[in-house]
């Protein structure tokens, strides 16, 4: 029987013998050698097993007791890890804490595995960004919803939460000394609804939680358009400084800040001086996207200007891929999302070193978009997106204008105009996130083989956590 783990390995080998589950000494002695030194590996096998024992730990003695090695090996590459299972001993090595939690992931996913034998795989990201984006402005999402996307990107390999926290529809964070914000711009959402804010507590919680998942989150506030919300805060900030009301609707391009009235930028190092003492992680995202008018000229200056700012604060910058042609600092990442526009200025970054990008192609990565014409849910303005799409492809050939040296992350993004409540997310992340996770991770293109351990997810893991999902039909769910 194959062995089910996605991103699958890049290189995996099975034995004739079957692999048993652990026993509760062994399971004991894993966590007891990993908890020195990749403390988050052990309590994450911890929390699954307590929450899935009769999955993973039998009460059956009739193996001889596993010999149970673990070690740290810097020499590996950033997050890699080299797993073997056998029916006489289980020995992981990782370069470092994420390899670590990956590692097990990896184990937890082959214990699984009905029929499952025993295995060697050595794993290796190829991409060091591999992120998930979730729009809480379109509709406003807690704590505890967050937290179960976490769980789910986590275990395909991701390592970066995108929090799209600020749109025309909403604002979603709570900012140091502004309460207008979440007073004024936060109840509201696409349908008119209540909408609602992430305090700084919860903010906090997000990335702790993140943190211990081997993920750090990435907050963005989009800048200078899709400020609508902003603007109903602080009307000051408008091009024509006339109070706002709300907006629900998911039209865009129609709002923009006044970009360079010093009202504008007293509240904006504000903002970004807010985020950058709250955010772990060394990036904003300050978007860019969709600012249809206001001349070019205005627009890259005004960029240029936003870069300096975040760079003041500490922090590295993530744009949407309209920010190429502005000057932007060392350490920018490019988040490219259509090939419709834009694209003389994208291919101009290859004159440009300290510059990364990041691939988000809408056609394999949006995953708002349907995945057949009558799906219920999403949008179809970039096309379908079935599981085979978000599966076979490579962001070198989805972005020709890139130099593939360039390309150093991927990302999936699921904007929420149709999305209103959990079941909803789960269903248009599953089965495609765990699609681009493998491109991300760089797996092997199997795409039978693929199918087969998205049905054996499902059935182990995702309907036992009561996790909806889209029903592919390329998946043998029955099998």
């Amino acid at each position: 029987m194959p062995v089910h783990i996605i991103p699958a390995p890049q290189h995996l080998t099975t034995t004739s013998t079957p692999l048993p589950h652990l026993t509760h000494d062994e399971y004991a002695r894993l966590t007891a050698h990993l908890t020195s030194w990749a403390p988050h590996a052990a309590a994450h096998l911890t929390a699954v097993v307590s929450a899935h024992t009769d999955t993973l730990v039998s009460t059956s003695t009739d193996h001889t007791p596993r010999t149970i090695n673990t070690t740290l090996n810097t020499d590996l590459t950033a997050e890699s890890f080299q797993l073997t299972a056998t029916r006489d001993h289980i020995a992981l090595t990782a370069a470092d804490q994420a390899g670590a939690f990956y590692a097990i992931n990896a184990l937890i996913q082959a214990l699984r595995t009905p029929g499952v034998e025993g295995f060697t795989a050595h794993s290796t990201p190829t991409y060091p960004t591999r992120g998930v984006m979730l729009d809480l402005a379109r509709h406003f999402f807690g704590v505890d919803t967050i937290t179960s996307v976490i769980d789910v990107a986590s275990a395909y390999g991701l390592n970066r939460l995108h929090l799209h926290l600020s749109d025309d529809q909403g604002w979603r964070i709570e900012i140091d000394g502004h309460p207008a914000l979440t007073e004024r711009a936060s109840a509201n959402d696409v349908d008119g609804g209540a909408g609602g804010y992430l305090t700084l507590a919860d903010y906090e919680a997000i990335q702790e939680y993140a943190a211990a998942h081997a993920m750090i989150v990435v907050p963005e506030i989009d800048l200078p358009g899709h400020t609508h919300a902003l603007q109903v805060a602080y009307p000051q900030v408008s091009p024509n400084g006339k109070p706002r009301e709300p907006y629900a609707g998911i039209d865009v391009g129609f709002s923009w800040v006044h970009l360079t009235a010093d009202a504008t930028w007293e509240l904006l190092d504000d903002i970004v001086g807010s985020l950058a003492r709250t955010t772990h992680g060394e990036y904003l995202h300050v978007g860019g996207d969709e600012v249809k008018q206001v001349s070019r000229p205005e627009y890259e200056q005004f960029m240029g200007r936003l870069g300096e700012l975040v760079a003041a604060h500490g922090k590295k910058l993530v744009v949407w891929q309209e920010a190429a042609g502005s000057p932007l600092p060392q350490g920018t990442q490019v988040q490219y999302w259509t090939h419709e526009f834009n694209q003389d200025n994208l291919a101009q970054l290859a004159t440009h070193t300290g510059v990364e990008v990041i691939a988000s192609p809408a056609y394999h990565t949006y995953l708002d978009l349907k995945p057949v014409p009558d799906f219920p849910l999403g949008l179809t303005w970039a096309g379908l997106v079935p599981l085979r799409a978000a599966y076979e492809w490579t962001p070198a050939a989805a972005m020709p204008v890139i130099p593939s040296r360039m390309i150093t992350g991927v990302e999936t993004c699921l904007w929420t105009e149709t999305i209103r409540t959990p079941h909803d997310i789960m269903t248009m992340l599953l089965p495609r996130l765990p699609a681009v996770a493998s491109v991300a991770w760089g797996s092997p293109v199997d795409y039978p083989q693929f199918v087969h351990a998205i049905a054996t997810h499902h059935h182990t893991w995702w309907h036992p956590n009561g996790w909806t999902h889209y029903p592919d039909p390329d998946v043998p769910w029955q099998q």
